[in-house]
């Protein structure tokens, strides 16, 4: 068995690319609904209507979310809980897995949350959150430029 600071953290390039592919695709597909939900609605017969790509991006996110989960349990086995072992990094992998943490919250209320008053509450704080991923997973990722031995 390995001691704590034997064990790896850094990820194989496959795995970086994975988080990598998995990561654009959920903030792109996330991007693209957001831009088709609130600057492309037609008008129709009834009032406003949704662009017809609306519901496939948000399938597709749906599916790039299921990715996401997918590969937040990955990390945990291969990297999360080895570098909290040796204490590297800990601070910018805690606010990137509670920013994460977050994320899977809300969107899991966008989906069974009833209520529209929860809703119009949960929605902008999940696509404000989402929108803003890329800043705690940069400085994540490149606080060790900054801090030698990090």
């Amino acid at each position: 068995m390995r001691t704590p600071s034997a064990t790896p953290i850094r990820l194989s390039p496959r795995t970086r690319l994975t988080i990598l592919v998995v990561g654009s695709g959920l903030w792109a597909s996330g991007g693209l609904w957001l831009i088709l939900h609130f600057f492309f609605r037609r008008a129709g017969p009834w009032g406003p209507e949704p662009h017809v790509l609306e519901p496939w991006s948000l399938g597709l996110h749906g599916l790039f979310a299921f990715a996401g989960l997918w590969l937040i349990g990955l990390l945990c086995g291969l990297h999360i809980v080895a570098a909290w072992r040796i204490g590297r990094r800990r601070w910018s992998g805690a606010i990137l897995l509670a920013w994460l943490l977050t994320l899977t919250l809300t969107g899991y209320l966008l989906i069974y949350a009833g209520d529209d008053g929860a809703w119009g509450l949960v929605s902008p704080s999940h696509w404000i959150a989402g929108l803003a991923l890329p800043l705690p997973f940069a400085v994540h990722r490149l606080i060790r430029f900054l801090r030698p031995g990090s």
